[in-house]
């Protein structure tokens, strides 16, 4: 399953649970779908491991390579969803969350939110992990993965917001020109001659995130200094800002196709869901019934955002109940 289906089962819980929206945490939410590939959450979400790893018939500490595996890892991602062989949108896609009080989206500190990332440049559990559960259920995707961001925002307020968020919401320029760009502001910033600039830079940029923030033994020195590169999503990138995104609201919002007319984005949005065996059904020009094979259905209405720094993306949209159903 990918990542309509994710949307779905989370919308549908709280269509049918709307008080959970700000009460429940985002583990036990992201939790409402299965299977995945990985889960950082093992020791909160212990009892949902162990029914995953009975499932396909793997011992958790076999899955996760290691005895102590009811340990948290807060490291990224948070969870990987569980790659199919009818390859649905997002299939085998990385999840991160994301839980914030206020209205801002909640800072970035193990990772660069990006567009798509690769297992082998996860952390060594995060590969292990993946390996060993696609391997026992004979299914692989590639390397390279989708990123995905379950985003909520005022978290302790009737005007929650929830979202699953592509990463091209996030990553609007390349991460390694993001990286390059900070590198020269601060050559900038010490001094450093303008037509030294290149050639430091062009090494610089090939350094990744993770390979500057690696702790480093200096010799006679007492501590191992790292680099910690965190990051704040700026407001024109924070989707819970436009107007569009309605209070007491699920939504999976998706960068939209660049070509085509409403009878092709309509098709599309139809295979999406077909793909990921969701039955996606329009009722209005702006409303699709989405529905699963157990009789579950959601309302979902289409919505359009104006991406202020990356172009159009698609809503899909589930309002809840006590939010605002007329809003324009």
């Amino acid at each position: 399953m990918g990542v309509c289906k994710l949307f779905f089962r989370i919308a549908h819980y709280l269509h049918e649970n709307p008080h959970q929206l700000a009460s429940a945490s985002l583990e036990d939410i992201a939790a409402q779908y299965r299977p995945y590939a990985y889960i950082g959450a093992r020791k909160h979400l212990r009892e949902f491991v162990q029914e995953q790893a009975q499932e396909v018939g793997i011992d958790p500490a076999q899955w996760f390579g290691t005895k102590k595996w009811q340990s948290d890892s807060g490291a990224f991602p948070d969870f990987v969803l569980a790659c199919e062989p009818h390859s649905p949108l997002g299939n085998g896609a990385l999840l991160e969350l994301k839980d914030s009080a206020g209205d801002q989206i909640a800072s970035f500190n193990s990772t660069l939110p990006s567009a798509q990332k690769r297992i082998s440049r996860l952390t060594k559990m995060v590969q292990t992990a993946v390996q060993n559960y696609e391997s026992e259920r004979g299914c692989a995707c590639p390397d390279e993965r989708d990123c995905f961001y379950l985003v909520r925002t005022k978290n302790k307020y009737p005007e929650c917001r929830l979202s699953v968020v592509q990463g091209t919401f996030f990553e609007t320029i390349p991460n390694q020109e993001l990286l390059k760009s900070l590198w020269k502001d601060l050559l900038k910033q010490a001094g450093v001659p303008a037509e030294q600039h290149m050639e430091i830079l062009d090494y610089l940029a090939k350094l990744e995130r993770n390979e500057v923030a690696k702790s480093r033994r200096i010799e006679r020195a007492a501590i191992k200094p790292r680099l910690r590169i965190m990051s704040e999503v700026v407001a024109d990138a924070n989707p819970h800002k436009y107007q569009e995104i309605r209070e007491r609201t699920v939504n999976l919002i998706l960068k939209a196709p660049s070509e085509g007319g409403r009878e092709s984005l309509e098709r599309w949005i139809l295979h999406c869901f077909s793909t990921d065996n969701l039955l996606a059904k329009p009722v209005s020009d702006d409303v699709f019934v989405v529905s699963d094979d157990s009789g579950c259905q959601v309302n979902c209405r289409i919505a359009w955002v104006e991406h202020k720094l990356n172009g159009l993306h698609l809503v899909f949209q589930v309002q809840l109940d006590g939010g605002d159903s007329s809003a324009p």
